[in-house]
């Protein structure tokens, strides 16, 4: 049987929720934070809250960074922390991954290469965690396929360090571009899609497909901080299939 994981983006997608919803899968936050300790961040504890809303319990996720942060650091300077960081070979590789591809949009966006893009929020000491950590969690699952449903985006403005912005946000946009992932706008005037959330998809190599038939072994909820009067949660189902069933 083939390992799947799949990420059901109907509610949106963030760094915290894909982290949060990966702890209710089953990771250990204790060996997550033992893990993630290798890298050269201020002092920062996990904090997995057990939440019910709508009637579904998961977890919601707070990174609480204990000392003053950098929080603006280059690509170049994210990537050189990732590979000082005394991780595992498979793990820096997907964390790798994932900020190439949101320094590319980035560096898109603001007529930059990726090598001088200078991160904002993807920057900080939070989604630097919010990202290793999932790397860190995929590769403790090794899977073998990575799936995803249409991420579901709101409208609207939203206030950003470059100032107000619309939704979907032109990083969210421009990582949209080649992913061969599908866009949904819901009537929520709010973000529901993040940089981090949708650059850890694309950087995972994610195929967006209806739920394909598996058999489940495990389902995790990761809760965001918006109120979108939705669930505002990323669900998270992992099971088996097949090895020899086609990724569509």
């Amino acid at each position: 049987m083939k390992k799947v994981l799949y990420f059901d983006c109907s509610s949106g997608i963030s760094g915290d929720m894909v982290l949060g919803a990966l702890i209710h899968l089953g990771i250990d936050p204790r060996r997550l934070e033992e893990e993630l300790r290798r890298l050269d961040l201020p002092p920062f504890r996990l904090i997995a809250a057990a939440v019910r809303k709508h009637g579904v319990t998961g977890v919601d996720l707070t990174v609480q960074v204990e000392a003053a942060d950098a929080h603006h650091r280059s690509y170049p300077e994210v990537r050189g922390l990732i590979d000082r960081g005394g991780l595992k070979g498979p793990v820096k590789e997907i964390a790798r991954r994932i900020y190439s591809v949101i320094a590319e949009a980035e560096g898109a966006v603001h007529g930059a290469t990726a090598e001088e893009v200078v991160f904002h929020e993807v920057g900080s000491a939070d989604s630097i965690i919010d990202i290793v950590g999932s790397a860190i969690c995929i590769d403790i699952l090794g899977v073998d396929d990575i799936l995803c449903s249409p991420v579901h985006d709101g409208r609207g403005f939203i206030r950003a360090a470059h100032g107000i912005i619309p939704v979907p946000v032109p990083a969210v946009k421009e990582l949209l571009k080649g992913s061969g992932i599908r866009l949904v706008t819901e009537a929520v005037d709010t973000e529901m899609v993040t940089p981090t959330g949708l650059g850890i998809l694309k950087g995972l190599g994610a195929v967006c497909v209806p739920m394909p038939d598996i058999t489940v072994t495990a389902e995790g909820y990761g809760f965001g901080k918006r109120n979108t009067g939705l669930l505002a949660a990323l669900r998270l189902i992992l099971g088996g299939r097949p090895g020899d069933s086609p990724a569509a």
